[in-house]
């Protein structure tokens, strides 16, 4: 199977959204692909929600519930390691958050199916619309958009050290057999997408923007987005971390980090974005890295699985209560 698509939704702001999450599944289903699972995820949702939703697509996708508190990092990864479990290994795993839904093209799942299908590729994004981060990780004027910048010939290949805002993004294979999880999970608030070139270049594999792909952030209303305030579960704010987890500020201190060529939220070293005095960050070391942007020794995967990814002591994925509802299919 090709793509195994999760559609993440949290309950914790108490607002019911089954609308919008209907909606927004339904720019999923309607794609002309084939070779995909949907899977709807419900971390902390409210029984109506579920009701909801189920009695508009029963069994045409699966559902993966779960009442425990959990960030999305968490419950994102569980749900991919469940669908794993139910349907066996996938080419790439696709993080889809609540308030995103596709455009009206509908190859645009094919299209991205075709870029997790190189392998060269290990990250891979759809453009993003609103909030996509572009500006403040890519260096350019910000009356400018990433494509007037770099050109819309090819896809944009994210240099290591930099990022854009997590919304849609589909995980390769490779990068999951490496680290048991698609998405480093000592995170549970802001920062995550900062270690994602670092991920795939760790297994010499890209991180790539696809320029013919779009996605929707919000509802379009403006730039609407946190439609179920998802990192909030712990709390909003940069660098938080779950309860046992390492602090980044240990993290990026190591020399494990340093001499791995690991970085961590590198805009912070640009004093065009005047970062806090306080904020944590880290610069890579460039000679720790190939002409291709990949890592040159294994150090850098070691350090990423043993620090970014969370120890069974401190959360064993095993014992995270939930149900899983198969599709039909």
């Amino acid at each position: 199977m090709s793509l195994l698509v999760v559609y993440n939704t949290c309950g914790l702001t108490g607002r019911e959204n089954s609308d919008h999450y209907i909606n927004n599944i339904n720019t999923i289903l309607n794609q002309d692909f084939d070779d995909y699972k949907v899977v709807f995820s419900g971390c902390l949702i409210q029984r109506e929600t579920f009701e909801k939703v189920y009695s508009t697509f029963g069994k045409k996708i699966s559902y993966y519930l779960t009442n425990e508190k959990l960030a999305v990092n968490q419950s994102f990864n569980h749900a991919v390691l469940k669908g794993i479990e139910e349907y066996g290994e996938f080419d790439g795993y696709v993080y889809v958050a609540s308030d995103v839904r596709f455009s009206d093209d509908r190859s645009a799942l094919a299209k991205l199916n075709d870029r997790i299908l190189d392998s060269q590729n290990g990250i891979v994004y759809p453009e993003i619309d609103h909030d996509n981060g572009y500006y403040w990780w890519f260096d350019y004027p910000e009356d400018k958009n990433i494509w007037e910048v770099f050109g819309r010939e090819t896809d944009f290949i994210v240099p290591v050290g930099k990022t854009a805002n997590l919304h849609c993004a589909v995980f390769s294979n490779k990068i999951v057999r490496a680290y048991g999880r698609p998405l480093p999970d000592i995170f549970v608030s802001y920062c995550s997408e900062s270690s994602f070139s670092f991920l795939a270049a760790a297994v010499k594999q890209r991180f790539i923007i696809a320029n013919d792909v779009l996605c929707h952030h919000g509802m379009n209303q403006g730039t609407h987005h946190q439609l179920d305030g998802q990192t909030q579960v712990f709390g909003a704010a940069w660098d938080l971390v779950y309860p046992g987890a390492k602090s980044v500020q240990d993290l990026i201190s190591s020399e494990e980090a340093i001499t791995s060529g690991f970085g961590h939220e590198e805009w912070a070293a640009n004093p065009r974005h005047n970062a806090p005095a306080d904020k944590p960050y880290l610069v890579h070391d460039a000679s720790r890295f190939d002409e291709n942007g990949f890592s040159v020794s294994q150090e850098l995967e070691t350090f990423i699985k043993e620090n970014l990814f969370l120890s069974p002591s401190i959360l064993n994925y095993s014992n995270i209560e939930h149900r899983f509802f198969r599709e039909a299919n």
